[in-house]
């Protein structure tokens, strides 16, 4: 292995300084001068791509990022950037960072208005209702646990919820500019959002998404596609495959430098580094059978000999019914049994029940939404992986979802 040569310091300090003008509009909040922050902060082209934490939070370009950070202005808490910890790597005129984040509101929730959104939702024209009655009884019940922890907790205290930023800045006129933008949450247990195959509404902001990706190639197309599309297909057909030693699976994909790194979609931190890596692999192949990606819709810009992907994909796994139940009843014990408070402890089990029933009551085929980042480096005329990063979206923010499980 290499030592790490994607780390010079004063690329660090200068992008460092563009997360904390970054942070400093998310403290203020100051809409008027909205124009001027994404001036300063954002390349100005409509190739700006910013992925949010729900299902339909996709932004390209300018005019969608500007609505997404004013809605956030106006109706999000309070975000905290963790950017003096952020891990930043720099190319030539490429830069790049992921940090971990918490959001915080100081708000009650106001649960006569949580009751009529769950009746909009489940039982009138909402996104579940067309679900077969089942998955729509166990999404329910999952939502109830956590309003009713939200309910118990400490209203309008301020309690941080955690979250992940990462994002990939261009040097121009010795300026460092954000060109892409991810938010994300880190999942407990399952996904919240499950694809159901008898529920044709349930891929329909995965098929938007899609087409909208397409129409964003129209306009940038890049010269370097052809070869990265064809790393992707390589990492499709090796990433998961069990059949592929993980060792080979991670030298044949992935830069030889000493600082590479996987994000999970879980409340892990980060995998930095081979072993790491190979250790989440296998914990990967564990948990998930196959990967279908978006590979010839996926968002590529290139720098040089460095390039981002963004795209989207569905994540399978097939478990007995009976198999799940033990995984998650051997689960809920050690949860009950664990060091910890008693009242977090119960809302713990109680929500990995809630999960599981969730899960059962879709059958044995799981198949969750997830969005991709990564970033390819090109060496000896291959391009490489360096960084890679799986999220899945969210639907509610509730106290108690998230641990607080850091991410670096």
């Amino acid at each position: 292995m290499t030592t790490n040569i994607l780390v010079k310091q004063e690329d660090i300090t200068q992008v460092k300084t563009v997360l904390n003008r970054f942070q400093q509009g998310y403290t203020n909040k100051n809409i008027e001068v909205l124009d001027e922050y994404i001036n300063d902060l954002f390349i100005n082209d409509n190739s700006m791509i910013t992925v949010g934490t729900s299902r339909t939070e996709w932004c390209f370009g300018l005019k969608d990022l500007k609505d997404m950070i004013e809605s956030d202005w106006t109706y999000w808490g309070d975000l905290i950037v963790d950017f003096e910890n952020a891990k930043i790597n720099s190319k030539d005129n490429a830069a790049w960072f992921i940090a971990d984040c918490t959001i915080s509101f100081d708000t009650p929730d106001n649960y006569d208005e949580w009751c009529a959104d769950l009746i909009a939702d489940f039982f009138e024209e909402g996104r579940f209702i067309n679900f077969k009655t089942m998955p729509k009884l166990a999404m329910l019940n999952l939502k109830l646990a956590s309003i009713v922890k939200s309910i118990s907790g400490n209203q309008g205290s301020n309690i941080p919820f955690p979250l992940r930023l990462s994002g990939g800045l261009i040097k121009k006129n010795d300026k460092w500019l954000i060109h892409r933008l991810q938010f994300s949450a880190p999942m407990s247990s399952y996904p919240e959002w499950r694809i159901d195959r008898d529920n044709p509404d349930s891929l329909k902001y995965f098929n938007e998404i899609k087409e909208k990706m397409s129409k964003y190639n129209e306009k940038y197309d890049d010269n370097n596609k052809k070869d990265i599309i064809e790393t992707l297909h390589d990492f499709q057909n090796h990433y998961l495959n069990t059949s592929t030693n993980i060792q080979e699976t991670v030298q044949t994909l992935f830069l030889s430098h000493d600082d590479i790194y996987v994000v999970d979609p879980h409340e892990n931190p980060a995998a930095i580094g081979w072993n790491r890596i190979e250790k989440m692999i296998w914990q990967q192949r564990e948990k998930w059978d196959e990967m279908n990606l978006n590979i010839h819709e996926s968002m590529i810009r290139t720098e040089g000999n460095t390039a981002t992907i963004v795209t989207s994909g569905i994540l399978k796994k097939i478990i007995n019914s009976e198999e799940l139940l033990q995984n998650e009843w051997k689960l809920v014990k050690e949860t009950l049994q664990k060091e910890g408070k008693g009242e977090d402890k119960l809302f713990e089990a109680q929500k990995q029940i809630a999960y599981t029933l969730k899960e059962l009551s879709f059958g044995d085929e799981s198949l969750w939404e997830f969005r991709f980042e990564a970033l390819v480096i090109k060496e000896n005329e291959q391009w490489k992986f360096h960084n890679i990063q799986f999220t899945f979206p969210i639907l509610d923010m509730f106290e108690g979802n998230y641990n607080m499980v850091p991410l670096l």
